[in-house]
């Protein structure tokens, strides 16, 4: 049975008795610039309670304040406003859940309007400039309200005067959230300096007036004992799909120490949170499809932002009802949402917000559940295909190679080869066939040791042929994971070359394998079939400035396959690893792999000049139709003539006119190399991740 919320790793737990104060400034980075205010409270309920009470203090004291609503809100969260008599105008939203603009310009004429809530559901950001827009005219404060969004990314929290981040809906954490004052919103907020006190003082208060929990971290700390010692809540199958009820909870207003000492080692790892709920709502989404035949919304398979929860849509009530009893029947964690406030159950039964209350689910995605034991949930019957093997010689497997759409360098002949002669592997290239089918082709590196111990390593392999079904891909994984055996001694390191998606992170658990605690493989192609007028047209504007730029620099261009110039670039890349700091690819294994690459096939260098000094390089390697950014090096003079922009052109247009498909980026880590991840991203190729690093034993 699976947990609702995420659970604390047992560090987690333990930094609870841990004697250290909780640097809130350290806390507040990841959602806020340093020229913000922010304030920090247990829930955004309170957040909501502050901006009230702000507004109060600044307006006249006789005067009512009026907070906008989407249709689509949760009840319980406007408790402490209805508390303090806030009064509420609630506006439709469209399908797309953006506010109804035109419908809202009509109630602008009936009611007053202080301050309007944008809501970015579930993750998604909404679009904010439309609503600084309209408050703007109106005259009236944007709150962004951002409860359900893990972090900022693009479209979050740019536009309002206020913006509400949740971290204690998506951590282990009892409570926590930010409340963000920016004064380049519509009404450009002066946070004056006793606000905070004011605000913090009026909530002290109301707490001490009104407060109705007690132990509530006690109760939520040793519940999460009992959860992580695998003790369970029992699912009641019978709660009522339709019947919401609202809580009117009024807890201490300020984030606990607890929490913050939990968040301070937690708020480092947002980048592997997110990626876990992504992987995590593509298993949902492939078992919940095939189960109850739903149509997954494009949207939610867009990656620039974390979903809170995995969303699924009905035609109707009664197909949704039946769904969630199903689903709460197997112990699947699904939820309903929102618990619609009584005005808008009253006065607009017919209206989108509550046609989505009745026809939406939602499934948890959060970081604690397994995605092995999701994955063997899957109802799909497990059908063996017959696998046979074929190992080809150099000349045999570059003629299949051609045949691939996306060939890579670690399946490539010459890989295997320089991994042979430099470290030790050997390796073999073999083709897979079902039926007489050529399936796909997989170059397997093996090590002994002691004689009695193999390692087989496979990286970014099998590849696949275009007609190839999910059924032959996933006989594929099962002949290969056979190579590891505990009785036999040997274990398989895999990296498949298989898409981020539900059905092969399935058919991988299915099949045995267990996933590695490494970042996935992500990167992205360029369509070098396109003209070049379409290439450069596609590239993003600020990208395609600075190339602009780079132009009007009078720099020069070489493109070389000489083993001098090679050297070079090995020296210069040597010398940005030492002053950077950082460990990228061997040295001496980058010059193995050009002794080993044929004469056509050694790798491109695109050198730039300006003044005849060489500023900036960038080597590629070619690999059957499709080449790869490898290694590049910059110097400060190349990074203020924009060397690197005119290099990356320069190299798509050089592989365009020698006939090469494709052109890999050669990985994108927005985490760990952001900068890197960003000049990459701006060429806007077509992005792709894979599945991850696995093992099998």
């Amino acid at each position: 049975m699976f947990v609702f919320a995420p659970l604390p790793s047992w560090k987690n737990l333990l930094s609870i008795f841990f004697f250290r104060n909780v640097d809130r400034a350290f806390l507040s980075k990841t959602w806020t610039e340093p020229s913000n205010v922010s304030l920090w409270f247990s829930k955004s309920a309170w957040s909501l309670f502050s901006i009230a009470t702000w507004k109060k203090f600044h307006s006249d004291p006789n005067q009512e304040i009026t907070f906008w609503f989407p249709e689509y809100f949760c009840n319980s969260s406007l408790f402490l406003l209805r508390e303090q008599g806030v009064k509420f105008v609630f506006y439709p939203i469209k399908e797309n859940r953006e506010p109804d603009y035109a419908v809202c310009k009509e109630l602008a004429t009936k009611h007053p309007l202080d301050a309007f809530v944008l809501v970015h559901y579930f993750g998604k950001p909404n679009d904010a400039n439309r609503a600084f827009e309209f408050c703007k005219t109106k005259n009236a404060v944007l709150i962004e309200d951002a409860a359900h969004i893990l972090k900022p990314v693009k479209g979050i929290g740019e536009k309002g005067d206020f913006v509400l981040y949740s971290p204690h809906k998506h951590l282990p954490i009892p409570d926590g959230a930010v409340l963000i004052v920016r004064n380049s919103g519509p009404s450009n907020v002066v946070w004056e300096k006793g606000d905070e006190d004011r605000v913090k003082r009026s909530a002290q208060e109301f707490y001490r007036a009104n407060g109705n929990t007690r132990f509530l971290l006690l109760k939520w700390t040793l519940k999460r004992l009992l959860q992580k010692l695998g003790f369970r809540s029992r699912i009641d199958p019978h709660s009522d799909f339709l019947n919401d009820v609202s809580t009117e909870i009024v807890s201490f207003p300020f984030l606990s120490s607890l929490s913050g000492k939990m968040l301070s080692d937690i708020v480092l790892r947002l980048g592997a949170v997110a990626k876990k709920k992504i992987r995590i709502r593509e298993i949902w989404n492939a078992i919940l499809s095939d189960r109850f035949g739903l149509n997954v919304n494009p949207e939610s398979m867009d990656r620039n932002w974390t979903p809170y929860l995995a969303e699924y849509s009905f035609d109707r009530t009664e197909e949704a009802e039946s769904a969630f009893r199903a689903l709460l029947q197997d112990g699947i964690p699904v939820s309903t949402w929102p618990d619609l406030p009584p005005e808008v159950l009253k006065n607009n039964e017919n209206g989108i917000a509550n046609g989505q209350r009745r026809t939406r689910l939602f499934v948890s995605i959060h970081q604690s559940l397994s995605e092995s034991k999701i994955a063997n949930l899957y109802y799909g019957e497990k059908k063996s295909l017959p696998i046979a093997s074929e190992e080809l010689n150099a000349e045999s497997w570059n003629e299949e190679l051609n045949r691939i759409e996306h060939a890579n360098l670690l399946q490539s002949w010459e890989y295997g080869e320089a991994k042979r002669i430099g470290e030790g592997w050997k390796a073999k290239r073999i083709l897979l066939r079902s039926s007489g089918k050529k399936i796909g082709l997989v170059q397997i590196l093996f090590k002994s040791y002691l004689k009695v111990f193999n390692v087989f390593r496979i990286n970014r392999g099998p590849l696949f042929y275009q007609d190839v079904s999910e059924l032959e891909k996933e006989a594929s994984l099962r002949f290969l994971s056979g190579y590891a055996s505990i009785k036999r001694g040997s274990v398989l390191f895999f990296n498949p070359e298989l898409n981020l998606n539900g059905r092969s992170l399935i058919s991988l658990y299915r099949n045995g394998f267990v996933k590695r605690n490494q970042v996935s493989w992500s990167s992205s192609y360029v369509d070098l079939s396109l003209d070049r007028e379409s290439l450069r047209k596609i590239l993003d504007g600020k990208w395609r400035n600075m190339l602009n730029a780079a132009e009007k620099n009078e720099l020069s261009l070489e493109v070389s396959v000489s083993p001098d110039d090679f050297r070079w670039m090995l020296e210069k890349y040597s010398e940005l690893m030492q002053t950077k700091e950082f460990s990228g690819i061997a040295v001496p294994f980058l010059q193995k792999m050009r002794d080993c690459s044929s004469d056509v096939e050694k790798p491109l260098l695109l050198i730039a000049s300006h003044s005849g000094r060489r500023i900036a390089c960038v080597c590629l390697t070619l690999s059957n139709r499709t080449a790869m950014y490898l290694v590049g090096w910059n110097g400060e003079e190349g990074r203020r003539l924009k060397a690197n922009q005119f290099l990356l052109w320069n190299a798509i247009v050089e592989l365009k006119d020698r006939g090469y498909r494709w052109f890999d980026l050669g990985g994108i880590d927005e985490e760990n190399t952001s900068a890197i991840a960003e000049f990459k991203l701006g060429i806007n190729g077509a992005r792709y991740e894979l599945a991850g690093e696995f093992l099998a034993f």
